[in-house]
């Protein structure tokens, strides 16, 4: 029995896109490697079977219809004559919408057909551009020769003779040299004295040479003729004749418009910073344009260096891939290649090339003998790009430690709350006992002792609230550099793994933020999106900034502060395409040390996100669809708080009642709840002590159905914040909405996590440990708010 997974296990493996598909039209696929998703976009969730493959792939009908053709044809070949058909060429658009040249072959397995893709788009790619140049230089050479007025000459070297004579000018030679016939003829001298001034001495050595080597001649000069200087270009080729004489015919071609383009192009290759070369693989030596020369620090006019001195200057980290490159030229196996390195020039510094090299000559077996390029210097590029590596890495370090800082504020608080509420009992009861020990001198004197361990335990609380996140500067932003930011620091393999994108719908959107905090906010939320999905379908995730004016979900929001219509906001969504978010999950999941990632998670991430809207004044709903998936939606405010004081509210503390609380209660029916059942026992022995009837509770769900069952019997509910069923806020909002209303009195250990809607529920609010004239006073005064 065959073993498919051995099989899958092995062509995973391979580093090349495989995929794996039965026989027959719209054939299911079996198999995709992972290099075949990295490089195409497409996981096997996305084409199941032949059919979507096609849809997706070959978006055209009439050209699906054709490469499916081919594609059975060579397979049936296959099958019928056991021929082997080499690997052919595809066009096919991949998971990112790009159109992508690909070499595809296939194997036959039993029934299963193994495909393999190379993928030739950039080689294409080149070669186009190649064929485009070649199709541009041919088009210039065909208007430049067309345009060009070129002149035919003959010169005869007699026997003995050391310059030649001109025994033939055409009309259009002496019409550029702007010279008559019987001027020009005879005394070769005449034709050389409308050389340039500066050019006649070399020009004539030049000739000379050639005469009395009986050599080819190649030479260009400027002439002045009907006073106008001109570029000319003379090409001319020596034979013998039976007298002994030699004989040059040539022409003589006008390329002043060549230089003068040459000059332009220079100015280009300038501002570019491009420098030209060739290197001779017959001689070994390079040659290089006069500007690198003087950049590379050569002596003037210095313009070639044997090719072998020339690697001694490339980096020594960049020497083996600087030589594999051009040893892949040199033997033919490639026609071009780029290269990227660094290269020391005399000065002793080192600068970036990016140099685009090609094979720009061969020999009639068609080996090379010639390599031709530009190097263009990207110095400042690389400067830049390392500087903007070195502020993402910047940036991380400080989210990291934004994030590590956060942590160990959360934990703190957690800490603090606990012991606030050990502090409780033991400051409550103490106080209860120092009471009844008010004519014991030492029993007084070790209450005396507790009330002072307990106060200095307060102070060692209070110092862990230093650890509490601080206040960080706050101003405008860009929302769209954050967003860019955030992406950079999730990581090239997160980004194409869940194929990340940016929308940002308007310029110029801001946000009033820290830039670390809204960073830590979107980096935690992004992350948590890209988690959202499965090994086998990982989900997609779109940051996306909305346009003003865009419509909110209309409830109340899940984490944050209250939405206020009237602060100016800018609004962004963190969308995924994950399995989705349970109505009970998304109820609990911005709760402390909840978590649906197993010991893979803290249960710190989105309290911290919570934590942050907060302090910002900002807003967030879950919205999410099991199986479909999750978008966050996000309201910041887009300006400056008019009180920046506004941003945190201290505990309330009630007023306008004082003195002993000994009898202030009498009468008052209180139901007191905490989920520390020590807590509300010492609480409401502390309100009894005041007069009032307290029944303590120590699960809110049962006090939320004794509330309900007869409102009237309670005068008010004294309720902790944080409890597991039900929390302080709910059980709150209950009570108030009971007929008649019960009003509340919250004692908590960490007030600070209280918005403006939530303390709204309370007619008074106290930090524990909490004294019990204290005690009493807040709930007199929401007794009395009731009656007001």
């Amino acid at each position: 029995m065959r073993n498919d997974a051995d099989l899958w296990s092995f062509l995973g493996g391979i580093p090349i896109p495989i995929a794996v598909h039965e026989l027959g039209e719209g054939a299911a696929i079996r198999f995709l490697n992972e290099s075949f998703t990295q490089c195409f976009g497409y996981s096997l969730a996305d084409v199941p079977d032949l059919n979507i493959w096609g849809q997706c792939a070959y978006p055209d009908p009439e050209y699906r219809a054709q490469a499916f053709n081919r594609w059975w044809v060579e397979i049936e070949a296959r099958l019928t004559t056991g021929i082997v058909a080499p690997p052919g060429e595809y066009r096919l658009r991949d998971g990112h919408g790009r159109d992508r040249d690909v070499l595809i072959g296939f194997a036959l397995h039993g029934d299963l057909v193994i495909v393999t893709f190379q993928d030739l788009t950039g080689t294409r790619a080149a070669e186009a551009a190649l064929e485009a140049e070649k199709r541009q230089n041919e088009k210039a050479a065909y208007v430049l020769t067309k345009n060009m007025p070129a002149g035919a000459y003959t010169m005869v070297l007699r026997p003995g003779a050391e310059l030649a004579d001109f025994a033939f000018l055409s009309t259009k030679f002496l019409n550029m040299m702007g010279m008559t016939r019987e001027e020009a003829m005879g005394d070769p001298m005449k034709v050389f004295a409308g050389v340039h001034d500066e050019d006649r001495q070399q020009w004539i050595e030049r000739n000379a040479e050639a005469f009395a080597k009986r050599m080819p001649f190649s030479g260009e000069t400027r002439i002045v003729a009907n006073g106008e200087t001109r570029w000319v270009r003379a090409e001319s080729v020596p034979r013998e004749l039976d007298d002994g004489s030699v004989i040059w015919e040539g022409i003589l071609v006008d390329i002043d418009t060549l230089k003068r383009t040459e000059k332009e192009l220079l100015t280009v290759l300038e501002a570019a910073r491009a420098y030209t070369w060739r290197r001779n693989l017959r001689t070994r030596r390079s040659e290089f344009d006069p500007r690198w020369s003087a950049l590379a620090g050569h002596p003037p006019g210095v313009h070639d260096m044997p090719s072998d001195d020339w690697r001694s200057f490339v980096h020594p980290d960049d020497v083996a891939s600087v030589d594999n490159a051009l040893a892949l030229l040199e033997k033919g196996a490639v026609e071009s290649q780029i290269m990227t390195y660094r290269r020391q020039i005399l000065s002793g510094d080192w600068i970036w090339l990016q140099v685009h090299a090609g094979i720009s000559e061969r020999d009639a077996q068609g080996r090379p003998t010639a390599l031709s390029g530009v190097s263009f210097d990207i110095t400042e590029q690389m400067t830049a790009r390392a500087q903007a590596l070195e502020e993402q890495a910047q940036l991380r370090e400080e989210l990291q430690r934004a994030q590590q800082r956060d942590t160990v504020a959360q934990i703190a608080g957690g800490v603090a709350h606990d012991l606030n509420n050990l502090i409780a009992v033991v400051a409550g009861t103490a106080e209860l006992l120092e009471r009844q020990a008010k004519e014991q001198p030492t029993l007084l004197a070790g209450m005396d002792r507790i009330r002072r361990s307990v106060s200095m335990a307060r102070d060692l609380i209070t110092g862990l609230g230093g650890l509490v996140r601080p206040d960080l500067p706050r101003g405008l932003h860009d929302l769209g550099t954050l967003l860019h930011n955030t992406m950079d620091l999730l990581g090239q393999r997160r980004i194409a793994r869940h194929a990340i994108r940016i929308d940002v719908a308007d310029e110029g959107l801001t946000v009033w933020a820290n830039p670390t905090e809204v960073m830590q906010v979107l980096v935690n939320l992004a992350i948590n999106a890209c988690d959202a999905g499965t090994s086998e379908a990982p989900a997609k995730v779109r940051l996306q900034a909305l346009p003003a004016g865009s419509t909110l979900p209309q409830r109340p929001p899940d984490a944050g502060a209250a939405f206020d219509a009237s602060v100016p906001m800018t609004f962004f969504t963190i969308r995924d395409t994950g399995t989705g978010i349970t109505d009970e999950v998304r109820a609990r999941m911005f709760r402390p040390n909840f978590t649906t990632k197993g010991k893979a998670g803290t249960g710190l991430g989105l309290l911290i996100v919570s934590t942050i809207l907060m302090a910002n004044r900002a807003a967030l709903w879950v919205d999410s669809i099991p199986g479909q998936g999750t978008t966050m939606t996000l309201a910041w405010p887009s300006v400056a708080p008019m009180d920046p004081s506004a941003l945190k509210k201290s505990d309330q503390a009630p007023s306008g009642v004082g003195g002993e609380a000994v009898g202030l209660l009498d009468g008052v029916h209180v139901l007191v709840v905490d989920d520390m059942s020590d807590v509300a026992e010492v609480l409401a022995d502390m309100l009894e002590a005041a007069g009032a009837v307290a029944v303590a509770i120590s699960d809110p769900m049962e006090a939320a159905q004794v509330l309900a069952e007869a409102p009237d019997a309670w005068s008010v509910l004294l309720t902790d914040l944080h409890m597991a069923a039900m929390d302080g806020v709910a059980l709150a909002r209950h009570a108030g909405a009971l007929s008649p209303p019960v009003p509340a009195v919250l004692v908590t250990a960490r007030s600070d996590m209280l918005d403006d809607a939530s303390q709204s529920h309370f007619a008074a609010i106290l930090s524990k440990p909490v004294t019990s004239a204290k005690l009493a006073q807040a709930v007199w005064v929401a007794r009395m708010s009731l009656k007001a």
